[in-house]
């Protein structure tokens, strides 16, 4: 018999191996909360891991995440931010390292570039007729955004080194749990899975991901409530007044950052202009 480098396990202790994984999937797949821990993108073949999802396997797996800042750019004149950010997750026993995921984010990203803004609110001497644009629904008409360039960038340097640690963190947490074929790689910060219009074309709404019914792109009031006490709440109260999953959220309210009272209740009263509010 020739020698080979490859050990090959135990038949029956392979068996084991790969009943303990499938149990371990079902597991999790069955306990973990959709909206909450996962979501379902339509045009993905599978759900999607969300970070809070991802501390539940870490903690169920009883490892400690550990990271590094592999690669950094920061360009305070263009400006321009870019983080490339290691997650390892070791046993908390003995400090081994079980698995390694990779997270990179940067201020080109289309969310943390761009803001749609209501005519309202668009600034002195704005070019309609050339900027990008998208016509949404509501009880009042057809009413159009336009697309900006985000002018306050610097706010979010702290919010794209999370965004680099939240991906690598999942994408740690599936290689760990051996969950691939479960959920895929955290992608909730996309906001549309479609090309992007042409300049001056109005955004066409995919077949596969129809755009929701707005309410009312204007206030109606005062927000039925924004002393939210951390960004959980803030989520919380959107599921159940506005039936919006935390995708949706994330992808109407990009500019905000959540860790700031003053900035969850801005992002509230944007959340509640474009959706309209909604008896409980």
């Amino acid at each position: 018999m020739s020698e080979t480098g490859l050990a090959l396990p135990d038949e029956a202790k392979f068996k084991q191996d790969i009943q303990a994984i499938n149990r371990f999937q079902q597991v999790v797949h069955a306990n973990l909360v959709q909206g909450q821990d996962f979501g379902v993108i339509p045009g993905t073949s599978k759900p999607t891991l969300l970070k809070p999802g991802a501390e539940k396997i870490t903690k169920l797996l009883g490892l400690c995440d550990h990271y590094e800042i592999l690669d950094r750019q920061e360009d305070w004149k263009t400006p321009f931010f870019r983080y490339l950010v290691k997650c390892q997750l070791i046993t908390a026993r003995d400090d081994l390292v079980v698995s390694e995921g990779f997270g990179e984010c940067n201020s080109m990203e289309s969310k943390y570039r761009f803001r749609w803004l209501w005519p309202r609110d668009l600034p002195e001497g704005f070019d309609k007729d050339n900027a990008i644009k998208r016509t949404i629904d509501t009880r009042n008409g057809k009413v159009t955004q336009y697309r900006v360039d985000n002018d306050d960038i610097f706010t979010q340097v702290n919010t794209l080194i999370k965004m680099a640690k939240k991906r690598a963190l999942v994408d740690a947490a599936l290689s760990a749990g051996r969950l691939s074929n479960v959920f895929t790689q955290d992608i909730e910060d996309i906001e549309d899975l479609k090309v992007e219009p042409g300049i001056g074309e109005p955004e066409q709404r995919s077949k596969e991901k129809p755009e929701p019914k707005f309410e009312s792109p204007e206030p109606q009031g005062e927000p039925l409530n924004s002393n939210f006490k951390n960004p959980g709440e803030f989520y919380t109260a959107c599921l159940r007044q506005f039936k919006l999953t935390k995708t949706r959220v994330d992808a109407e309210i990009a500019e905000y950052d959540l860790s700031k009272a003053d900035q969850r209740k801005k992002a509230w009263e944007t959340i509640t202009a474009i959706y309209g509010q909604k008896p409980e």
